[in-house]
């Protein structure tokens, strides 16, 4: 009968101790089970970052300039070329006036030439018959 005095207080005393030890974790340790499910299950939008680059675009001769890295990019023989001095058959014609400045999204401006174009123009295709009366030259647009 004393042991079981014994049992019963043992387990009022067990009952009326602290319960910390069946608390939450601090904030400060990892996250497991059900708290990491609930931390983890707030929706967080990531925006991808859209560098822009500054172009300054010369159309009538096709030609690029990058005032920021000094670079310039024109067309040679089909491919695009780019350097930081224009070859001598460019160098003919004045940079002073005529360009556009333009804002893309990709550090190598050819890549996105088709939409300068479409918004800046073509010059160089009407000086150079490239139109609706083609076949000035005898080949194709």
């Amino acid at each position: 009968m004393k042991h079981r005095y014994l049992l019963l207080a043992a387990l009022v005393v067990g009952m009326g101790a602290d319960m910390s030890a069946l608390a939450d974790p601090p904030p400060w340790a990892p996250a497991h089970g059900r708290r990491a499910k609930e931390m983890h299950s707030e929706v967080v939008e990531v925006r991808p970052v859209v560098r822009q680059y500054n172009y300054i675009y010369y159309p009538a001769y096709q030609v690029y300039y990058a005032p920021d890295s000094q670079m310039w990019f024109w067309m040679n023989g089909g491919n695009w070329q780019f350097g930081m001095n224009l070859p001598l058959e460019y160098s003919r014609y004045s940079y002073a006036g005529g360009g556009v400045t333009v804002m893309l999204n990709s550090d190598r401006p050819y890549v996105e030439h088709t939409y300068v174009e479409q918004t800046y123009g073509r010059p160089w295709r009407a000086e150079h018959g490239h139109g609706e009366k083609h076949g000035k030259h005898g080949h194709r647009d």
